[in-house]
């Protein structure tokens, strides 16, 4: 019997599998309304972190988990107090800095009082992680951000959810990793615009910063491969048009994420891109970086791609995961509406070499569980011999 995790392979790997595998990224407010985990302990304890993953992958038929943080750094909880507030929980350190730990999204942190980011004149790439809160630094370490040299600078508790994970599907499921591109990083550490702005009045800062960052990425995406994980996703959610043109996705995103996709290739895992929104002006830049899939062509109207034309351009080069629109469908519409969307998806996406079946984006908090099924529904469904496509 064919396992979840080899229907995954199969498909990106570009083998046109029988069988359409699925698998979402779940949003942490979407994990914390089903299961009604406590969000300071599945935000800041590897047991809860991993044993919550397992259990929506096992309610849903998921062929595969997505770890889209590092382990836990369960240290946060010694250092700081709680404070219950209406959005949920706050953790205060000693420095005044705050994360909050909303009932139904992501962890945000909060500086200190007085603190000011510096701009893109004042920031020296030599020392991101000088001269900080103490706060931000424990901050960073949840989101992936470390300053590092080779995999074995990677801090052992990054791989705790890892092998909790690995331990449990026992090669059932697929297991996939993922790093920042380094064009996201940079917006942890910089105001959105100075961002934005600098790579027009201070492009070499800009290219300096992006060169540390890789490093960064690169190392993190390797160790997880290293560690176990079949496959990366290469987060970069801020490189569709809406945000930068074409010609400065060629500069400040394309070199960098080339390289992290080289390294995890070389390293024998598979890689793949998560771009947001808008990208139909930039999906030949994508394929060009290397990466085995793409991830998540918004369609219309929250992105401008059409999975027919995407299917017709690129099918037999990269696989394709996606794309059920996460609010206008998932979100919105009943599961009957769900399950045909979702059918007709894959009816699509099973003409390329490689298709896995997914909410566009991740899954939003309050998608309910009905509209999740009914999109599994649609993928175990077909069966490619049975159906009348043109192999």
């Amino acid at each position: 019997m064919v396992s979840s995790r080899e229907w995954v392979h199969r498909a990106m790997t570009l083998q046109k599998p029988r069988q359409i595998p699925v698998m979402s990224q779940l949003s942490i407010g979407h994990i914390l309304l089903q299961t009604g985990v406590d969000p300071v302990q599945f935000n800041f304890t590897n047991e809860a972190y991993a044993n919550n993953l397992l259990e929506m992958r096992k309610r849903y038929d998921f062929d595969g988990i997505l770890i889209h943080k590092p382990g836990r750094e369960e240290k946060v909880l010694e250092l700081t107090r709680q404070e219950n507030v209406e959005a949920g929980i706050q953790l205060v350190f000693p420095d005044g800095g705050k994360i909050l730990c909303p009932l139904d999204d992501d962890p945000q942190y909060l500086p200190p009082s007085g603190y000011r980011r510096p701009s893109i004149s004042e920031f020296k790439p030599s020392k991101i992680w000088d001269d900080i809160p103490q706060s931000m630094q424990h901050w960073w370490l949840n989101c992936g951000l470390l300053q590092l040299n080779s995999p074995r600078d990677v801090p052992e508790f990054w791989f705790e959810c890892i092998d909790r994970v690995k331990e449990s599907v026992q090669g059932e499921y697929s297991l996939h990793g993922e790093v920042n591109s380094p064009f996201d990083s940079i917006f942890h550490l910089l105001d959105f615009e100075e961002v934005l702005i600098g790579t027009l009045t201070h492009p070499k800062a800009v290219h300096a910063i992006l060169e540390v960052l890789t490093r960064v990425s690169l190392i993190w995406a390797i160790a997880q491969v290293q560690r176990g994980c079949d496959a990366i996703k290469l987060s970069s959610p801020w490189a569709g048009s809406a945000f930068i043109s074409r010609p400065h996705y060629q500069e400040f995103v394309l070199p960098y994420e080339k390289r992290i996709v080289q390294a995890v290739r070389e390293e024998g895992g598979a890689i793949y891109t998560h771009t947001c929104g808008a990208i139909g002006d930039r999906l030949d830049l994508i394929v060009e970086s290397g990466v085995d899939g793409i991830e998540c062509l918004d369609p219309p109207p929250l992105g401008d791609v059409k999975l027919e034309q995407a299917v017709a351009d690129w099918g037999d080069q990269i696989f394709i995961k996606g794309n059920v629109d996460s609010v206008n469908t998932l979100l919105m519409e009943k599961p009957e509406k769900v399950f045909e969307d979702a059918a007709k998806r894959v009816a699509i996406g099973a003409r390329g070499r490689g298709f896995i079946l997914s909410s566009a984006c991740s899954i939003a908090p309050k998608v309910s569980a009905e509209n999740v099924h009914a999109m599994v529904r649609a993928a175990r469904g077909f069966d490619r011999d049975l159906s009348n496509l043109n192999e």
